[in-house]
């Protein structure tokens, strides 16, 4: 009989101790804390001595540099048009407060050149006295006929970004009145619509107000005498009747002090803003600027 095949007996293990894992490896968020810190601190280290040595330097020159720009800014000529003085500037008399026969005259002007034009402020609703400057009516030039352009013109582009304007949203649109030519000529002769309006520049308060300039439904030139007073407000007269006019304090008003005009008040008409010129344009694209007077044009005799 054939013996059957059989299974082979299963495998025992030998016997002896169970053998011990190896140990695990000790946790490494301790190890690189150290690292970080001390690149952390070299980093410092090494941006500040950077700074002391090189970046410091730096900095003061960019700045000096961001200054030069601005100054050059500011600084660089526009060639605004008929802003010069007049001839008459010169002729400032050496006594400009008078009386004859009971009356107290102001110098006006040359007039003919033999005999002199005088303000008879006998009745002036201010004291003449605290007049300052004298030069004659129309000395200091006060814009008649702005000569109006868009910012791209020939002049208007000369002007700085930094440099600082007046602006105003008239009828027409909005325009703009840079400081360097209120303070040269005091007073701009313009209109808002059919409205004539008066930017008026004062020096020693440094402020700039707009006025209407109508009496009775008639505009009004006004020009300036050559005087301001002795906190060194204008004193503006008009062509037609050679009254003479002075701001209130409170900006409220333009008031004839004396003259055929006396106790007449021009209102204020709309507050103007004040900021740099690339700040007015970034607000109106589509502004116009004053640039300068047509000199070309005879002085207006109303």
């Amino acid at each position: 009989m054939s013996e059957q095949p059989h299974d082979p007996p299963p495998t025992t293990p030998p016997a002896g101790p169970t053998p011990t894992p190896p140990p695990s490896a000790p946790p490494r968020s301790s190890s690189w804390l150290p690292r970080v810190l001390v690149a952390v601190v070299l980093i410092g280290l090494g941006g500040f001595l950077f700074w002391k040595l090189v970046g410091a330097d730096l900095y003061e020159q960019v700045k000096e540099y961001q200054m030069a720009v601005q100054d050059r800014d500011l600084s660089a000529p526009v060639g605004y048009l008929g802003l010069n003085y007049r001839k008459e500037y010169n002729s400032r008399p050496p006594q400009f407060h008078l009386e004859e026969d009971g009356k107290k005259l102001l110098w006006a002007s040359v007039g003919d050149g033999e005999t002199p034009e005088l303000y008879d402020v006998t009745d002036a609703q201010f004291d003449p006295m605290v007049l300052q400057g004298g030069f004659g009516r129309d000395s200091i030039p006060g814009v008649d006929y702005p000569i109006i352009q868009a910012p791209d013109g020939e002049i208007a582009q000369n002007i700085g970004d930094r440099n600082e304007v007046v602006g105003l949203v008239l009828e027409s649109g909005p325009r703009a009145y840079p400081l360097g030519v209120l303070t040269k000529v005091e007073i701009i002769n313009d209109v808002d619509g059919e409205t004539p309006i008066a930017v008026v520049y004062a020096r020693g308060p440094d402020t700039v107000r707009i006025y209407r300039r109508d009496v009775e439904g008639a505009a009004v030139t006004l020009g300036t005498t050559g005087y301001a007073t002795d906190e060194k407000v204008p004193l503006f007269y008009d062509r037609k009747t050679k009254s003479l006019w002075l701001e209130e304090p409170d900006g409220s008003a333009l008031t004839c002090v004396n003259g055929e005009y006396v106790g007449t008040r021009l209102p204020a008409h709309k507050s103007p803003e004040r900021l740099t010129w690339g700040e007015w344009r970034g607000q109106y694209s589509d502004t116009d600027v004053v640039v300068g007077n047509d000199r070309s044009q005879p002085i207006p005799e109303e």
